[in-house]
């Protein structure tokens, strides 16, 4: 950035702001409020001034989402902005998920014009008195971690520091900044520079000495101890420590409904994605940050197990309810408690040959029998665990999948940690789609497939997905499973009333999703390639087409998919 130019008004120095902490990009949704924002970057473009480079998304919820998936694979948190409450209103749910995933983005939304007259920036249209609001901020306040409104134009470079601070701080999360007109359009201070942040990000919270010293004395008593992992974090730390502890220690590693996998499935100290038998046999259990290890309702320890929770927030504070048993919570990121416990326990003697044999050889077995079953969805209609294991066989270990009620996270096989993405437990559906798109623009290169329910394809506004992957040149590949109904609503009625009639007669009102559009016609109108797969014989080939066209013309394809209802 030119240390010698100087911002004409709020809305440049903002932009400036911004790149100085490190937002490479700004994904806008613009409205009538953006005109200080559009002179901003005209003004600047024959500059030599460093600003985020703008990206044009055509609905809220993607913007949102492709900040989402961008973080996921980067560890880099950006900005995203759009129209004032109509807009707002609708990236509400992408906000509501990256609250949820604890992902850190900056999110900005224009705000009606204060003024009737006499300043620049004042009311000019009818609509500026209808979008009014007392106060925009209310409908996003419970799931950010700081919001503000900007009141004078010399606020803008304090504002944006201690946004970005905050919401880098663990627990990370989203925050908010209301950007009225006039202001953005007033003139910056010229005895004001815009230099470096005046507000660090803090470091992580780390747990003290003893306390891991004492958590490495529980392990060497244990005879079954389970570590239990939910999420990563960008930069796989906690998979190198956890892998380290696992494999030197012999301890199991069970990813209880993953949202980003921790380590390789075929790791011989994986204990698999269900939680169920482990919790007959372990006597230690070491949670780390997940918001749900098991389903309380359904599943409890047995043998008064010891139970341990590590977290930056391991009591999760932000929820009303949450119950699960808590012997010890240690506030640390999990990485740097487990550094610890590592290095107390790299002085200790223990023989685990025994228990490692156990563990390896049962993952060996339950790999072989997950293996067995999902050949048997080969049919017409296809499992969805069968569709997994075709989607596994064509990644390398460098590619990313995003799963939105797609495949089982077991039959995508992945190769490394951080390679399979899941749904956010807020569950706001049209995730998936335009998080795969983030994660594309942060790399190209590699194969970034989005993997979604039919209902959640829709919900991603795939007309306006699918002009962001061609504008944008992002080929990605986008299988859309397809089984004509919403299945989690149908699966919820099932077993919330197993003796129900609806589950008795087979009838499911408010679920069908009959008739649908031509999925693979939404893809060709972009340009895209397309085919529909009902036969599992076919899909291998199909995936092979795919991938043939995303790599010689460098755009997206689609594959619908033919799958059954599962309970």
């Amino acid at each position: 950035m030119s240390k010698n130019y100087k911002p004409s008004t709020a809305a440049e120095a903002l932009l400036m702001r911004l790149k100085l902490n490190g937002i490479d990009y700004l994904f806008g949704n613009a409205g009538t409020d953006f005109a200080p924002i559009i002179e901003a970057y005209a003004n600047t473009q024959k500059t030599n001034v460093s600003l985020p480079e703008p990206i044009v998304i055509p609905h809220e919820t993607a913007a949102v989402a492709m900040a989402h998936g961008y973080y996921l694979t980067t560890g880099k948190p950006q900005a995203a902005m759009v129209h004032v409450n109509v807009g707002l209103a609708n990236s509400l749910m992408g906000i509501i998920n990256a609250a949820s995933d604890n992902i850190p983005f900056f999110m900005m939304a224009g705000r009606t014009p204060i003024t009737e007259h006499d300043r620049v920036g004042s009311r000019m249209t009818p609509v500026q008195y209808g979008q009014e609001m007392r106060d925009q901020s209310t409908m996003l306040r419970e799931s950010v971690k700081w919001d503000y409104e900007l009141r004078y134009p010399e606020q803008v470079a304090d504002l944006v520091d201690r946004g970005v601070a905050i919401s880098m701080t663990e627990p990370r999360g989203p925050v908010y900044l209301g950007l009225p007109r006039e202001p953005l359009a007033d003139k910056w201070p010229q005895n004001k520079t815009v230099d470096n942040p005046t507000q660090s990000i803090p470091v992580s919270p780390s747990a003290d000495n003893e306390t891991c010293k004492k958590i490495a004395n529980f392990i060497k008593d244990a005879k079954n101890p389970v570590l239990v992992a939910q999420k990563n974090d960008p930069e796989g730390k906690l998979s190198k420590e956890l892998i380290k502890l696992a494999s030197n220690f012999a301890i199991a590693v069970v990813e209880s409904f993953p949202i980003q996998n921790v380590m390789p499935f075929d790791h011989d100290m994986h204990g698999g994605y269900d939680i169920t038998p482990w919790l007959e046999i372990a006597d230690l259990i070491i949670i780390l940050d997940a918001q749900v290890p098991w389903i309380q309702k359904h599943q409890k320890p047995k043998n008064r197990a010891k139970i341990i929770h590590i977290a930056p927030d391991p009591l999760f504070s932000k929820m009303p309810v949450r119950s699960f048993q808590n012997d010890l919570a240690v506030s640390a990121t999990p990485s740097k408690a487990l550094e610890l416990i590592n290095s107390h326990l790299s002085k200790s003697k223990m023989d685990t040959t025994k228990r490692f044999k156990n563990y390896a050889d049962a993952n060996t077995k339950r790999r072989l029998k997950i293996h067995n079953k999902m050949l048997e969805g080969d049919g017409s209609p296809m499992s969805p665990a069968f569709v997994g294991k075709c989607i596994a066989e064509i990644m390398s270990d460098k590619d990313v999948v995003f799963s939105e009620l797609g495949p089982p996270t077991v039959s995508l096989d992945p190769k490394k940690p951080n390679q399979v993405f899941s749904s956010p437990f807020s569950g706001g559906l049209g995730w998936g789609l335009p998080a795969t798109l983030g994660a594309a623009l942060a790399n190209p290169n590699r194969l970034n497939i989005a993997c979604v329910g039919e209902g959640s394809y829709i919900f991603a506004n795939p007309v306006a997905c699918h002009q962001i992957a061609e504008a944008l040149e992002l080929p990605i590949l986008i299988i859309v499973m397809n089984n004509g109904i919403w299945n989690a609503v149908r699966r919820a009625a099932r077993n919330v009333y197993p003796q129900g009639v609806a589950k008795k007669m087979n009838q499911m009102p408010l679920t069908s999703l009959s008739p649908l559009p031509d999925f693979c016609k939404i893809a060709e109108a972009s340009r895209g390639w397309s085919q529909r797969v009902e036969n599992g014989a076919e899909l291998p080939s199909a995936l092979n087409d795919a991938l043939k066209f995303i790599r010689q013309k460098k755009k997206s394809a689609l594959i619908e998919v033919k799958v059954i209802s599962t309970d």
